[in-house]
């Protein structure tokens, strides 16, 4: 038997089981690669999409947080100047009123007494006046 012959003796059993082995491993490799790059491509989608959302989510929720914070904070500052305010000028006019008021009372009244002190001073040296000067009119 020359190599020929066993070329053609082997030949036809062998390549169909060749061809078939080939077929077989290229097919397996084919879909292996295929779920591989789809399943890469899905977990990859989906990492993004999860990891998106999730800085999503953070990002507005501190800026929510801020934004209230910061609006809470002015809000309250303002409310707490505007009554600081209004109490210290309610306060400074109560306060310029009563003095103001009691300053005039006891002002007017001094006043008052001094004016009535001096009329009644002069009633008094007038009425001893007249009184002497009859006296001695009468005396003459």
């Amino acid at each position: 038997m020359t190599l020929s012959d066993l070329h053609s003796f082997t030949h036809p059993s062998i390549h169909p089981l060749t061809h078939s082995l080939t077929h077989s491993l290229t097919h397996s490799f084919i879909h292996s690669l295929i779920h591989l790059f789809i399943h890469s491509f899905i977990h990859s989608f989906t990492h993004s999409l999860i990891h998106s959302f999730i800085h999503s989510f953070i990002h507005s929720f501190i800026h929510s947080l801020i934004h209230s914070l910061t609006h809470s904070f002015i809000h309250s500052l303002i409310h707490s100047l505007t009554h600081s305010l209004t109490h210290s000028l309610t306060h400074s006019l109560t306060h310029s009123f009563i003095h103001s008021f009691i300053h005039s009372l006891t002002h007017s009244l001094i006043h008052s007494f001094i004016h009535s002190f001096i009329h009644s001073f002069v009633a008094i040296c007038r009425a001893h006046y007249v009184e002497n000067v009859e006296s001695e009119t009468l005396i003459v």
